[in-house]
């Protein structure tokens, strides 16, 4: 990407370009790539706020004699470049962003437009995001350098593996697993995918576990992004025959089938569905980057909506194993920081790393306990369906008590057939989170099911005015999770009391 925008930067003398990239020395390099070898006969500069100004190439150091170092900050070199224009010249600012705000910055900048332009000079400014001032807005060409790709991947794959065959660590180069080791390291920068990978290469080829831990903690040095361990499968989840069944043939279609699951869980609390009260922007930012990301990638999404507890955040961590993809919890709380343009930086950094690891095939689960809460906007870039998720029906708490009575070993089975009777609680209206719940406290503590059941506050007790309205609100207008068609709210409750569980 920064290779082929430096090329047509350079034929159209565009003198002020902006490249938001997380590998500043890669962007470089691509840019220093596009001049077809004609870099070291250029006049090719660099500036941070640690080194200060330095030639990168002989005529570079020869086009800043003038520099002092001990007495010219930012806006100084800035004046002296646009009043010493040098013909050709490049010149790199790195984290610039953090400088705008600067007495002189932005007008230095400003001051480079005209006087570069007719020198075919170009500034380039790079950092994780650039929100330009507003003297700058029309000025500056703003880019973004996406991360590697799965073709850029296997190029630094092939090279790992040809310095670890040089280096005596590896003694063949026969097949490797490339692309099992390209597909773990999507998401992460170039350096730190090379880095990663050379951590992993053993004398007997890629230690693929280790190189998908090493990732798994790169990506959550991203703030906001958690990468789900779980190996949850739908299997494990009672009833919602519909969601599953959709989400299935979703999952793998060989049409498209998922690579990454974005998971959003309570979409309506996370500050990107709404920017009421915040004086910042920062949620409205977060906002329009997650639609453009939606739209512009052609990334599709699935709202899934109902009381807590009822397995909407089990539907989307159970995802990630079915499509045997990647699952990223998306936490835009964390995104938000103190400086400005951190949060902007934060944001982009997330929506990058998703994106590099979806390449393309990427789906965004939301969880939602008031829809009314997120703008229409949002709620139309989930094409793909809003379920709702309501209280499990007597049939779906049976499956559910036999799946977590199983899991705690309190049901033996011979043919198929329960060998304990239990006699169960009261549980209408219970939800799946209470039902595991009582069977958990009755394994810890020893007690029968209606014992345990005595100390369970269910949410249809707590708050029946919010299940009802959540209930009335849904009835006829989404999707059923249970049932194929739209949902039709409970008319009367189910029996209850004694019975027993069949495996």
């Amino acid at each position: 990407m920064a290779e082929h925008i430096m090329k047509a930067c350079r034929r159209a003398s565009v003198p002020l370009l902006g490249i938001e990239t997380v590998d500043p020395a890669s962007t470089v390099k691509a840019c220093l790539d596009a001049l077809n070898g004609k870099a070291d006969s250029l006049p090719i500069v660099e500036w941070d706020i640690c080194r200060g100004l330095r030639g990168m190439t002989k005529a570079g150091e020869r086009s800043i004699g003038w520099y002092d170092p001990q007495t010219m900050g930012l806006p100084d070199i800035l004046k002296n470049l646009a009043e010493n224009p040098t013909k050709g010249m490049l010149a790199f600012f790195h984290n610039v962003h953090r400088f705008f705000d600067r007495d002189g910055v932005a007008q230095g900048l400003w001051l480079l437009r005209d006087s570069w332009k007719a020198v075919t000079g170009t500034a380039i400014l790079l950092g994780p995001t650039l929100k330009l001032p507003l003297e700058l807005v029309q000025d500056v060409v703003v880019t973004t350098e996406d991360l590697p790709d799965k073709e850029a991947m296997g190029a630094i794959a092939d090279r790992v593996m040809e310095n670890a065959v040089n280096s005596g660590v590896w003694p063949t180069v026969p097949d490797y697993g490339k692309e099992r080791a390209v597909d773990t390291m999507l998401g992460l920068s170039a350096f730190s995918a090379e880095q990663a990978m050379s951590m992993s290469v053993t004398k007997t080829g890629v230690d693929h576990g280790s190189l998908w831990e090493r990732k798994r903690r790169l990506v959550e040095q991203t703030d906001g992004l958690q990468v789900w361990r779980g190996d949850e499968t739908f299997d494990s989840l009672g009833g919602l025959g519909n969601i599953k069944s959709h989400l299935t043939s979703l999952l793998t279609s060989g049409q498209n089938p998922v690579r990454c699951i974005g998971f959003i869980d309570e979409v309506e609390k996370s500050g990107v569905a709404s920017g009421k009260g915040d004086l910042s922007g920062v949620s409205t930012d977060q906002l329009g980057v997650v639609l453009k990301c939606m739209q512009d990638d052609n990334i599709p999404g699935i709202l899934l909506l109902g009381p807590p507890g009822t397995g909407k955040s089990a539907i989307a961590k159970a995802s990630g194993g079915v499509a045997k993809a990647e699952v990223l919890s998306i936490d835009f709380g964390a995104m938000k920081g103190g400086i400005v343009g951190e949060s902007e930086a934060k944001v982009r950094a997330a929506m990058a790393t998703f994106k590099a690891v979806a390449q393309g095939k990427g789906l965004f689960i939301a969880t939602c306990n008031a829809i009314g809460q997120l703008p229409p906007e949002l709620r139309r870039r989930f094409t793909l369906g809003t379920f709702f998720v309501d209280l499990p029906s007597k049939e779906e708490r049976a499956l559910i008590w036999n799946i977590w009575l199983k899991r705690y070993g309190m049901l033996t089975t011979v043919g198929g057939e329960a060998v304990e009777v239990w006699e169960m609680p009261d549980d209408e209206g219970w939800t799946g989170a209470e039902i595991k719940a009582c069977v958990d406290t009755a394994f810890r503590c020893g007690y029968s099911l209606k014992k345990a059941a005595e100390y369970i506050t269910p949410v249809i007790k707590s708050a029946p005015d919010t299940i009802k309205a959540l209930q009335d609100m849904a009835d006829g207008k989404f999707i059923s999770a249970s049932e194929a068609g739209f949902y039709t709210k409970p008319k009367k409750p189910a029996d209850a009391g004694f019975r027993k569980i069949v495996a």
